[in-house]
């Protein structure tokens, strides 16, 4: 009797051994890793710089955006050389500049409507609601004043209706001036909902050209 008392002891000891050593195993696993982002710390707007197409380097001429939708006035890209820009290769503007920037325009819709506008809409993958997202871009104003020209780039985050749940913004700012660009950027998070975001670049103001610009816009999720 005293052997089978001593072999139940050693098992119940045993079975108590495995309890601890499973619980320790359980304690030090690791959390499960986050879902991951493929997308994130990646500039989610194509053609930020208006570099892919001819920049326009005469007046009246019109340099079209790929990947962009002119929906007011007359949104172009102009280039760095145009003489008769605001802003050319030696102002102060983006390190990494290309050859072109977003131009607000000097045909005759340019001139004659309110502002120019130019649009981009991206899809936004899916649980990106809640993630941290930055707005930044090179802005470049034209003279002072009632009738100076200012930039403003927004971003429209929206539902499927398009119906638009919040804004990040940047511009209109006045403190940009002369005929040098400067950063400015802007932190928010994606509301819940959002499966589009629409990047609005205005141009506005001016009796008659638009020489305000913009340049290497950037929409990047963390």
């Amino acid at each position: 009797m005293h052997g089978k008392h001593a072999i139940k002891g050693l098992g119940a000891a045993l079975a108590g051994v495995a309890v601890l050593v499973t619980a320790s195993i359980a304690a030090a696993a690791p959390a499960a890793p986050a879902a991951t982002c493929g997308i994130c710390g990646k500039n989610l707007i194509k053609n930020p710089g208006a570099e892919a197409g001819a920049g326009i380097t005469a007046v009246g001429a019109y340099g079209v955006v790929p990947g962009w939708t002119n929906t007011a006035g007359q949104f172009s890209a102009a280039s760095y050389t145009f003489p008769n820009g605001w802003f050319s290769k030696i102002s102060k503007g983006s390190p990494t500049r290309g050859k072109n920037y977003f131009f607000g325009g000097t045909t005759t819709e340019a001139t004659s409507a309110k502002a120019t506008v130019g649009t981009q809409t991206i899809k936004l993958p899916a649980k990106s609601a809640g993630r941290k997202v930055t707005l930044g871009g090179w802005i470049g104003n034209y003279g002072t004043g009632p009738t100076a020209n200012m930039t403003q780039v927004r971003a429209d985050f929206a539902d499927a209706s398009g119906t638009v749940l919040a804004r990040l913004r940047i511009g209109n700012d006045t403190t940009v001036a002369g005929t040098d660009m400067a950063f400015r950027s802007r932190k928010g998070k994606v509301p819940a909902g959002a499966t589009q975001v629409t990047i609005v670049v205005t141009f506005v103001g001016g009796n008659n050209y638009k020489l305000a610009g913009a340049d290497d816009l950037s929409l990047v999720l963390a």
